[in-house]
């Protein structure tokens, strides 16, 4: 079991993104003149190179030859930027740009300088399935689920492609069509996007009609409308039974804070003291809405308390044997896994994995090896190698949100070792094989850069592969009791 099983896996959250400025440990004056903002962003982008390239494991991977030549490639594009124009917004978008170009949630840089107030149209529209849907409307003609068909001439597949991906997510995930609709009727101040002037709807009968936008600073009361609009509302981690024979699971975060931690393993005495409840039960939802990864050892501790302990290793063992982990063992990422004990030390089994590793990274430095290859835990010993059944046959409805990556995505690859789960929703987001993420402070002090520090070799799912929904739900109401009345139909 690799060391991102059993802690949190410091995964960059979205929500960081969003932050204001924390400027700490950092006593530079923001810029004020362009050429100071010039100077920063110029800085800041050279900064990211610099880290990524002494400390990315991609620079050494065998298997991602071209790896150097794109991060030369999102050096340029985001110094391209940056010589058009300057000023706190060129800084988001130069750096954002860095980023997109890696098409890589665990890697690049994102600056933290604060965006001035979004700006809309008086409506505001989602992606569902193929196609951007408006979700809620305080502009008369304009109603919730008109399709929006085009703009300024362009459909809004080209919009997406030439504005959104340029600057945020990943083209190829579905997923991230799903994560990323929203902005582009959205202006968010980047100045090399000028904002949309007029817009194509299409009603639900086939109707048609153009509207000219009329942009003005979106109003906080919009707020309270739009709190669903994404993953729906948020649950606590709990097991309750919302119909008499229909349990619901929810796992919305798979950090581990103290709270969480207490919060899951009374989830887990439930699925204990509930099972015969569970096997005999119409269906069991799995429901990961706002689960934007953390630790994988939640969700591997819920497949075994439902499908049993023994047959969860066996099934897991056969898929991930011939799985490698390589620890890039530069000084920088070696001083972060040893950072680390102080975190675990609590946690006895957990602290002697990460001192082997980190030992192992001291070493490979000192040797100028780039890697040092993570050895397995023998637990061969203990999984029977006769075929094991599980008794729970129940049906296993997983919601999967548009963001799931990461330890989220692992969650599915051990539920989706059983016959009887189905993935209800949207599709998922997916991985690089760069993992165990790490945030380095950009020398101006106006944002960070994401470093993995590890890379998986051999893993069964594949760089970029995500998992595509059983049965896809691309309705526009994604709260808990439309989900239910969904579910129930299959």
């Amino acid at each position: 079991m690799t060391i991102k099983t059993k802690i949190i896996n410091y995964v960059l959250l979205p929500t960081l993104l969003l932050s204001p400025l924390v400027n700490a440990g950092h006593e530079q004056a923001v810029p004020t003149t362009p050429e100071q903002w010039r100077s920063v962003t110029n800085g800041d982008i050279e900064a990211a190179y610099s880290i990524s390239a002494h400390n990315h494991p991609g620079m050494f991977d065998v298997h991602n030859p071209t790896f150097p030549d794109l991060l030369n490639q999102a050096k340029a594009e985001a110094l391209a930027l940056s010589s058009q124009a300057s000023g706190p917004q060129v800084h988001v978008a130069a750096i954002a740009r860095f980023s997109t170009v890696l098409q890589d949630g665990h890697a690049g840089a994102f600056s933290r300088v604060d965006r001035p107030a979004r700006r809309w149209p008086g409506f505001r529209a989602v992606w569902r399935g193929d196609a951007l849907k408006v979700y809620y409307s305080e502009t008369s003609n304009i109603s919730k689920g008109d399709v929006v068909s085009q703009c300024d001439g362009q459909s809004t597949d080209t919009l997406m492609r030439e504005r959104i991906f340029k600057f945020h997510g990943e083209v190829a995930q579905p997923g991230h069509w799903w994560q990323q609709g929203w902005r582009l009727l959205i202006d968010e101040g980047n100045p090399f996007l000028t904002p949309l002037k007029e817009c194509k709807f299409v009603k639900a009968n086939g109707d048609t009609y153009t509207h000219v936008l009329n942009w003005s600073v979106r109003p906080k009361s919009a707020s309270k409308h739009l709190e669903n609009a994404y993953n729906g509302d948020e649950l606590p981690i709990d097991l309750t039974w919302p119909e008499e024979n229909i349990a619901w699971i929810a796992m919305p975060s798979f950090s581990s804070t103290d709270k969480q931690t207490a919060a899951y393993n009374k989830v887990f005495e439930k699925i204990q003291q509930q099972r015969s409840k569970l096997l005999t039960a119409k269906a069991v939802v799995l429901d990961l809405r706002h689960n934007q990864g953390g630790s994988s050892y939640w969700s591997s501790q819920i497949a075994k308390g439902l499908w049993g302990q023994k047959v969860v290793e066996q099934k897991a063992n056969n898929t991930s044997q011939n799985t490698q982990v390589w620890w890039r063992a530069s000084k920088d990422n070696t001083d972060y896994v040893e950072s680390l004990f102080s975190v675990v030390k609590d946690q006895p089994e957990v602290l002697k994995t990460l001192k082997t590793v980190a030992a192992g990274m001291a070493l490979s430095l000192e040797n100028d090896a780039p890697f040092y290859v993570e050895e397995k835990t023998n637990t061969l010993n203990n999984i029977p190698h006769t075929p094991l059944v599980s008794d729970f046959k129940t049906k296993v409805f997983v919601i999967v949100p548009p963001q799931c990556a990461s330890a989220c995505l692992d969650g599915l690859d051990k539920f989706k070792l059983f016959e009887n789960t189905t993935l209800f929703g949207a599709p998922s987001s997916a991985d690089s094989m760069y993992m165990e993420v790490r945030l380095a402070d950009l020398p101006s002090g106006l944002g960070k850069v994401i470093v993995p520090n590890k890379v998986y070799v051999n893993r069964a799912r594949g760089a970029g592969a995500y998992y595509k929904p059983d049965v896809a739900y691309n309705g526009l109401d994604w709260t808990t009791n439309v989900l239910l009345e969904q579910i129930k139909k299959y």
